[in-house]
């Protein structure tokens, strides 16, 4: 079973490749290098001469397979990161706006003004059509939508289910026999939740309805059912506005736990009411809808303070010919190719199979290298006239494939890993607007809160009476502000005071110490002077007395005499900063596939000079500076940027979003417009770039061509490299070359001995000269060089022909093998020949050459005398 599912996701892994049209042009450069070693194959193979590439060929073709699944992987995994966090962001915030409806409903229940029209009421029906208590009524409810503008009608209800007053005047509903009625008299809960057709509503489809009864005084039964009419659809457009840009395919819809359509982005898609099937297990998959293909995933709601929400679903989808767009690396064009560079190279992102990529590409073109270098010894060496011109040209052919092999692999290589990270960088823009959206939507509510509070009746009623107050007086006080914050638990106090700054009333016990005393906030006198009930006040975010001595918001708003409308007095809500803004960021980290936060990553609140106002990071305190570049913080309101920096001795993709406001908070009209930025910082590395290192060029170049000139003497120089040092052999010494990996130390050796080596069922004698030759001794072991590719190590088995024997020499690259002008040869200086030298003659440099760099040509017979002179046959 486990194959099949196996097999069955690697096939729709592959369906899906076909739709991502970013892989085009890798695949495209792949599969014309695949031609080419197939033509070379064949002819190597026709030709001989140790041309034979076919395990070569196969190596590239398993290595182009594993880079191209790998590539769709993360294609995908980028795509469905896209259309999850879609998913997620659109039902998270949803539930989080109706928890607060939760809140107002039970809140809005107890209002006294309500609570007395249905007392009145029940005590005779008669009032039910006064004018005077109607438009009373009216111009509460109208209050009261002005500060919560997400209702769009208040409906209270008799307990017989008469309509006693609205504020919708165009609503026609009198009486309603829905169930709503008898659940929310009886209920247990502190809410009723309704979201189905009504005839409360009898011209919405689905109106989302928030019911509580309305208890008489002295609490002994009901008197009422208050109805909050919510504004679902203008909601839901608001959430995808904010999810769905213009030449976005994405479509965004929230199902019930049917999978009907309740809300979409798309209604000529995905209309209302449609039914789809939702995604299980939080994965993402092809669906069809309507004779279309889709690639969807479905999400839950997580729960914001124990509230889960109705019960629905957050589900996108994307047409699948349009489903992968996003997934190029469109947000590292703005990052320099070097700096990135050295992000890739140290980048901890990649896993191991990604990473022995270009190992394994710079393995085949080293032994296709080796190949030709072998190829080119044998026509020197054997000088095989009737085929030599073909296989110098066939020979030209394999090496400049095992470039273009190494260059293919490398950018290709590179575009996944650009993919990869991007992918993160995505996530941290997307991340950082959620956090600010949440932030806004919820400082919206304590805007709102404040300004409806000081409304209260009681409040407006012994504020206005100067004089002591009873304790009975101040005890009635006390419990409606206790009430309100038992409802609302975001706030750490609220506090009622006088016109003259002097503290009547707190919510919290912690702070009676508070009563009596006179505040000396500097919001307290802009407070009690704000113009009318519509306006508020914020104080700066610092720290306060009011919040134990920690840095928060106060918000507050006038209270105002029943008849003058003058301020009589104020209320502060003490935002429980610390909790809340932690709770915000640590729900905008990043999660990893098992859904825990991603190591490391933090997240941060600051305002527009990068002063702290919450962290997720223990080193980054409340009011310290956030020392990152100011291209966070000057983007424009609501808009998002990400880029790679380098902080804290690692680079870290950062995304950040400035806040725009929700509804009417930070709006053009609100006089509030405190900027604020979210950021997230998602680490890419562990450490940083060897600054030493151009990450410009790989630094690959072999110094100068052996370049020939025609119609003179010639001679064949097989070339290498030990240590920075420029070698050569002549052909007839030189066997073959054979990767360093057969090489078995010798325990005991001499120093010069490296090890011993099994070539054509004999055992050589390795010796290693560079200590001889540098001035520093590298090492035979096959080492990992600072960019994670393999080391070039070879051994050249060579012929001594006096002695019949042979050996081998460790070398670090193979350069050329080739034909230069004979002239340019001579002896070696007269100082040298003192019968110690290996060096046998040398190549100068030709005049126009870019690097005046002598070529040194070493005897085999010289190096096997100056290693101990012995046989080099293993044990002779």
């Amino acid at each position: 079973m486990r194959k099949r599912n196996k097999s069955s996701s690697q096939a729709n892994l592959d369906y899906l490749a076909r739709f991502m049209g970013a892989l085009l042009p890798d695949q495209k450069r792949l599969g014309e290098i695949q031609a080419v070693y197939d033509n070379l194959t064949l002819l190597g193979q026709l030709l001989g001469a140790g041309t034979d590439i076919t395990s070569m060929r196969r190596d590239f073709h398993e290595l182009a397979s594993v880079l191209l699944d790998q590539l769709a992987r993360e294609h995908y995994k980028k795509a469905t990161l896209n259309l999850s966090s879609c998913a997620r962001v659109a039902i998270d915030i949803l539930v989080r706006n109706l928890f607060e409806r939760t809140a107002d409903i039970g809140f809005l229940a107890t209002d006294n003004e309500v609570r007395a029209f249905a007392e009145s009421v029940e005590a005779d029906p008669g009032v039910a059509v006064d004018p005077g208590w109607l438009a009373r009524l009216k111009e509460h409810f109208a209050e009261y939508v002005a500060k919560y503008s997400v209702y769009h009608n208040i409906i209270l209800l008799s307990p017989q289910g008469d309509v006693l007053v609205q504020l919708d005047a165009g609503n026609p509903v009198t009486r309603t026999t829905d169930a709503l009625l008898e659940e929310a008299l009886r209920t247990n809960a502190g809410y009723v939740e309704v979201f189905r057709p009504t005839d409360l509503l009898p011209h919405e489809d689905s109106p989302l309805i928030y019911a509580y009864r309305v208890m008489s005084a002295d609490g002994s039964h009901p008197v009422g059912v208050l109805c909050l009419c919510f504004r679902f659809m203008d909601e839901c457009q608001r959430i995808f506005n904010g999810l769905v840009s213009e030449d976005d395919w994405t479509v965004v819809t929230l199902l019930d736990p049917s999978g009907r359509v309740i809300a979409s982005s798309d209604p000529y898609q995905f209309p209302v009411n449609a039914r789809v099937e939702p995604v299980p297990n939080n994965e993402c998959r092809v669906v069809r809808f309507a004779g279309r293909e889709y690639l969807a995933t479905t999400r839950a709601a997580n729960a914001y303070q124990g509230y889960r929400g109705p019960g629905w679903l957050g589900h996108v989808m994307a047409p699948l010919n349009h489903a992968f767009e996003m997934a190029e690396a469109l947000e590292l064009e703005g990052v320099p190719e070097p700096f990135l560079a050295g992000v890739l190279d140290v980048a901890t992102l990649f896993s191991a199979s990604l990473k022995e990529i270009p190992v394994k590409a710079a393995t085949i073109q080293q032994e296709l290298n080796r190949a030709v270098w072998n190829g080119n010894i044998w026509l020197a060496r054997d000088n095989n006239a009737h085929n030599s011109e073909f296989a110098k040209v066939l020979l030209r052919e394999i090496g400049g494939t095992g470039v273009r092999t190494r260059n293919v692999f490398s950018e290709s290589t590179t575009n996944l890993y650009k993919t990869v990270v991007s992918s993160v960088l995505f996530d941290c823009g997307a991340q950082a607007a959620l956090a600010i959206d949440i932030m806004d939507r919820n400082l919206y509510e304590r805007a709102n809160d404040c300004r409806w509070w000081a409304l209260t009746r009681l409040f407006r009623e012994q504020l206005a009476v100067s004089g002591t107050r009873s304790p009975e007086q101040r005890n009635a006080l006390k419990d409606v502000l206790r009430r309100i914050n038992d409802l609302y638990t975001v706030y750490s106090n609220l506090i009622l005071f006088d016109n003259g700054g002097q503290v009547v009333a707190v919510s919290n016990p912690a702070y009676n110490d508070q009563l009596g005393s006179c505040l000396g906030e500097s919001w307290v006198r802009p407070c009690l002077g704000l113009r009318n009930a519509q306006s508020y006040c914020v104080s700066e975010f610092s720290v306060s007395a009011l919040y134990a001595g920690q840095a928060t918001y106060v918000f507050s708003a006038a209270v105002r005499a029943l008849d003058t409308d003058e301020p009589v007095g104020g209320i502060a809500i003490v935002f429980d900063a610390t909790s809340q803004f932690q709770a915000m960021l640590s729900d905008a980290l990043p999660r990893q596939e098992d859904g825990l936060p991603v190591p490391n990553a933090f997240a941060v609140f600051a305002d527009s000079d990068g002063r702290i106002i919450s962290s997720t990071n223990p080193d980054l305190p409340i009011n310290g500076i956030l020392d990152v570049s100011r291209e966070f913080f000057t983007i424009e309101r609501g808009e998002t940027t990400a880029n790679i920096i380098a902080y804290a001795g690692a680079y870290y993709a950062v995304g950040s979003c400035k806040s725009a406001g929700y509804r009417e908070y930070k709006s053009a009209s609100d006089l509030y417009q405190k900027e604020i930025v979210a950021l997230v910082f998602t680490p890419l590395s562990d450490r940083l770039a060897d600054p030493k290192r151009n990450y410009g060029s790989d630094g690959a170049g072999e110094g100068y061509l052996l370049r020939q000139t025609h119609n003179v003497e010639t001679a064949d120089v097989a070339s290498f490299h030990i240590g920075q040092n420029w070698y050569g052999l002549v052909p007839t010494s030189v066997v073959a070359a054979v990767d360093a990996d057969r090489l078995t130390p010798v325990p005991g050796a001499a120093e010069c001995v490296a090890g011993c080596l099994m070539y054509e069922e004999q055992a050589l004698t390795v010796v290693d000269i560079s200590k001889m030759v540098t001035s520093s001794r590298p090492g035979l072991e096959r080492r990992r060089r600072h960019d994670g590719l393999p080391s070039s190590k070879q051994i050249l088995v060579l012929r001594s022909e006096r002695r019949n024997a042979m050996f081998g020499l460790a070398v670090d690259r193979l350069a050329e093998v080739a034909e230069i002008d004979a002239q340019r040869i001579e002896a070696i200086p007269s100082m040298l020949a003192d019968g110690q030298s290996m060096i046998e003659s040398i190549v100068k440099p030709r005049e126009d050459d870019r690097e005046r760099r002598i070529l040194m040509i070493l005897s085999a017979e010289k190096i096997l005398e100056r290693c101990g002179g012995g046989s080099g046959r293993s044990g002779a």
